[in-house]
């Protein structure tokens, strides 16, 4: 048996060195399969985040209506647009009706979690003249809520005459 395993082995000598594996130092090979930090094509033009000045009047009004949707405030219902109020409260003009339903539907922990809630960043886009928050760029003082019903993935927010209001 055991020349059968020399004679195994050195059938496969010919084959690694197909195969790279004793290439000379000085033959180029294969690139390694690693993105360098500076290659362009990984880099995208626009910015991420938006600076917090630019964006503090548009996060404010989410700031609000989180913690006033917490609060049962209907004062929230001056803070988004007529089309996201009929997804949310399902109909135009139903928020004021409808809060303590979706207060309801949301629970006590979301509603624990929506008391401590902060909005410390927007995104530009889409389009111009408006932010996007994720759901997962809010941050949270106690436990974290779950997104659904009026806690979306992500709002959007834009400027409607002269003043910010969630659109989507």
């Amino acid at each position: 048996m055991r020349p059968f395993a020399l004679g195994l082995i050195l059938s496969a000598v010919p084959a690694l060195g197909a195969c790279g594996a004793f290439d000379e130092p000085d033959e180029p090979g294969i690139p390694p399969l690693v993105w360098e930090s500076g290659d362009p094509r990984l880099t995208d033009p626009r910015p991420v985040t938006a600076s917090a000045a630019e964006t503090r009047e548009a996060r404010v009004v989410l700031y609000r209506y989180l913690r006033g949707l917490a609060a049962g405030d209907v004062r929230i219902c001056a803070l988004i647009t007529p089309e996201y109020e009929e997804s949310v409260f399902e109909g135009p003009r139903r928020c004021r009706g409808r809060l303590g339903t979706v207060r309801e539907r949301l629970g006590a922990r979301n509603l624990a979690a929506l008391r401590g809630v902060t909005v410390p960043v927007a995104r530009p886009g889409p389009g111009p003249g408006r932010f996007t928050v994720r759901f997962t760029d809010l941050r949270w003082r106690t436990g974290r809520a779950a997104p659904g019903g009026p806690l979306a993935e992500r709002f959007v927010l834009r400027r409607v005459d002269d003043r910010w209001l969630i659109v989507a």
